[in-house]
Order: structure tokens, then C-alpha cells, then sequence
């Protein structure tokens, strides 16, 4: 794909980083460090015309983007996720909820936030979790969780305090997201009081609520490997979706202590890191079958010259699983449908990696028919990056499908 298949967005949607749902409600109350931006969603059902009679898919809905913004328009649309924290996170931010119950709810909770909790829990907690949070942190964190389980709420409502609390604790956290991994800072941060913090953040949450407006449709949530998804074939009439960028970040690092005060042990992380989207050295992902999968053309002669196997290996899985994914929407589609891929470009060792173009050719063997890459915004690489080969962009970018017809490729 030459230049001539590239054109930009326009102005409105050209910054995809979460920026914006920083201070959007309901988006705030839980975000992933590279998500998109709502106003792609709505760019793109506005441009394919989409409606109350369509369902959209996004099979890495992370912090449910997709799910929320489809839910804003009145557009049926389901989101999977291998990460039960990204499935909670944003099937609590879909759900419809009553101001007046919440309300009510609160009300008992925060009544009982003085009192002493049942018991120390604290000592349960994995490894990383007590150092994360050390001594009287845990401890309040976990008085908190015990409170709410008291309230005997169940569902979305109890989900919306829990959300809350999860939420907060980046804020308290001695180990902080960098880049893809976790630095641990020398000491605790003097955070003020962790009951405070719930108090002000559940209180923020409320103001976002609003009673149902009465719109049609279904907004489901669920866990799902995106190379193999359980839906029966040409159920939805459009894709909008982001897979991880090949950028070595491993979400389960970065996320591990969320991940681990509220769902999984130490050994079910490492599996999810196994099991995760090759955008990662230590990804060992479990795939379908798929012999006819080739790679891009010129893939490996361009990575022949990385010193780094792993970085060979992980570009290699990068792309294998992205034709997997691929091809899965292509069975997932209605003829007629349109899909778009928001990806970006990498660098390694000075050496671009096309993850666009890569993108639109494995599409094109999966059966998809790509329409077009529209450029979104350029990337500066990293510091340690610049220093070696000096300052070079990489394109962030929006990758167009249709399904034209039945390819018979599954």
C-alpha cells in the first residue's frame, strides 16, 4: 500500500490518546493508558451510517470505549476482552443504574465506612499486592471491599462501588505504570486517607449517573479471546476496535496490582500474560489453526536485521495473531459491514515496523476488502530510541475494511 491509500481524519478526531475521557463522565471513572478516543466512535458510526438495527463488535474493548460510546448513540454492541478486570471495569461503566437506589446504597455504605471492619484480610493478598500497598494501605483498601460486600448489593450496583475502589488505587500505589512495566517508588506517597479518597471519587461517579433515556438495544461485556470468539457467524453489521500496539508493554504488569487485589492470583496473571495478544516478549499465546497463514510480504527480510530474536519472535506472533483476529471478524460480519482497526507503527533498532499496511494485506487474505488507511497522528519514538537514531515519527492510524462477500476462509 503506497501513500496513495492514506488520507487523515478530519480535525475532530485526530487525537485518539484517552485525553478527553479524562474529564468525560462516566468514560473517567476507569481508563486504560492507550485507549481511543469516543469521538472515533461516533466519527466512524456517523460516516458508515449506523443505527438503533446495528450491532457493532470491538474485540479488545480494554476500557469499553467502543461499548460506552455505542451505548451513547443507541447502537447494540458487544465487547470481549481476555482480561477480567478490562470486562468488569467496562461492563460497570454500560450498565444502566437508578440514581435514586444508588444513592440509597450509598448512603448505607458510607455509614458504614467508620465502623471496624470484620476481620484483617490483608494477609490473603498475593505478594505484589502487600508491597504495592503496604501495611495500613491494605488494610483500608480491604476494610472497604468488606463494607461493600456488607451492603449485600448485588450486580451493577455493587459493581459501581467496587469500580470506585479499584479505580483509587494507582492513587495510593507504590508501583507505578512506566512505559510497560511497573517502577517502584522508595516509599508510599502521602495520599491523605484512603476512605476520603473513596468517598470523593464515589461521589464524582454519582454526579455521572442519569436515570435510563429510554434507548433500545443491548451493550454486553464479556471475556473472550479475540482470535476465537463464540458468536455465530455474520452477527454484527460493523467493527471498531484497537488491538494492542507492538510496543512490549505487558498489561498484566502494569495493571498487575489491580488485577490481583480484585481477580486473579499470581498464577492465573501468568497465564493471561501467556495468553495475551503477542504485543509482548513473554506472550506464548495457545492459537487456532491457521495453515494458510503467510506473512506480510517483506516481513522477514525486514526483520532479519533485528539483533533482538525476541523481538524477531514477538513481531513474527504479532502479525500471525493479527491475521487471527482478522480473519475472526471476517466471519463475525454481515456482507456490507465495516471495520475499522486502529493501529500504530513501531520501531525497532531505527527500523519502522508498517503495522497499517501490515494490517491492511493480512486483512485482505482474511477476506476483508481494506478501503483505505486514514493517517490519525504521528508518534514520536522514546527517548532511548532518539538518542540512537535521532528523531523519527511513527504513524498512528485507522486501517478500513468492508466485507464485500462470503470468503469461506473459516
Amino acid at each position: 500500500h503506497s501513500d496513495q491509500f492514506t488520507r487523515s481524519l478530519d480535525d475532530s478526531i485526530r487525537d485518539t490518546t484517552p485525553r478527553e475521557a479524562r474529564s468525560q463522565p462516566i468514560h473517567r471513572w476507569f481508563l486504560l493508558p492507550h485507549s481511543f478516543t469516543s469521538g472515533l466512535v461516533y466519527a466512524l458510526a456517523d460516516e458508515w451510517d449506523l443505527g438503533s438495527t446495528d450491532s457493532i463488535l470491538d474485540p479488545f474493548a480494554g476500557a469499553g470505549t467502543t461499548l460506552l460510546a455505542a451505548k451513547q448513540r443507541g447502537i447494540s454492541c458487544t465487547g470481549y476482552d481476555l482480561s477480567p478486570l478490562a470486562v468488569f471495569a467496562s461492563g460497570t461503566k454500560a450498565s444502566s443504574f437508578c440514581r435514586h437506589t444508588l444513592r440509597s446504597t450509598w448512603v448505607d455504605l458510607e455509614g458504614r465506612l467508620g465502623k471496624p471492619r470484620r476481620s484483617n484480610r490483608s494477609t490473603r493478598y498475593p505478594e505484589l499486592v502487600k508491597n504495592a500497598l503496604p501495611g495500613r494501605r491494605l488494610e483500608e483498601f480491604d476494610s472497604i471491599a468488606q463494607h461493600i460486600d456488607d451492603t449485600e448489593c448485588r450486580g451493577p450496583d455493587g459493581d459501581f462501588f467496587r469500580l470506585a475502589l479499584i479505580a483509587l488505587i494507582p492513587q495510593f500505589s507504590r508501583a507505578v505504570a512506566n512505559g510497560g512495566w511497573l517502577r517502584w517508588l522508595p516509599q508510599s506517597l502521602d495520599s491523605g486517607h484512603v476512605v476520603d479518597a473513596f468517598k470523593a471519587r464515589v461521589e464524582m461517579m454519582l454526579t455521572d449517573v442519569c436515570d435510563s433515556d429510554g434507548k433500545d438495544g443491548d451493550w454486553h461485556m464479556r471475556l473472550g479471546d479475540a482470535r476465537s470468539l463464540p458468536d455465530g457467524d455474520a452477527t454484527y453489521s460493523a467493527v471498531v476496535t484497537s488491538p494492542p500496539y507492538p510496543n512490549r508493554h505487558d498489561y498484566t504488569r502494569v495493571l498487575g496490582v489491580e488485577l490481583m487485589f480484585g481477580f486473579l492470583d499470581w498464577e492465573r496473571v501468568r497465564e493471561l500474560r501467556y495468553q495475551s495478544f503477542h504485543s509482548h516478549p513473554e506472550a506464548r499465546p495457545q492459537r487456532p489453526a491457521a495453515d494458510e497463514y503467510e506473512p506480510p510480504a517483506g516481513l522477514e527480510e525486514k526483520l532479519s536485521v533485528l539483533k533482538d530474536g525476541r523481538m524477531r519472535r514477538m513481531l513474527q506472533g504479532y502479525c500471525l495473531d493479527m491475521y487471527l483476529c482478522l480473519r475472526e471478524m471476517e466471519r463475525l460480519c454481515r456482507v456490507g459491514a465495516r471495520a475499522g482497526v486502529v493501529v500504530g507503527n513501531a520501531r525497532y533498532e531505527g527500523n519502522a515496523f508498517l503495522v497499517d499496511e501490515y494490517t491492511a494485506e493480512l486483512g485482505e487474505r482474511a477476506g476483508l476488502s481494506c478501503q483505505e488507511i486514514r493517517t490519525v497522528r504521528w508518534r514520536g519514538n522514546s527517548a532511548q530510541q532518539m538518542g540512537k537514531f535521532g528523531r523519527l515519527g511513527s504513524r498512528e492510524s485507522v486501517v478500513l475494511f468492508v466485507k464485500t462477500a462470503p470468503t469461506g476462509n473459516c
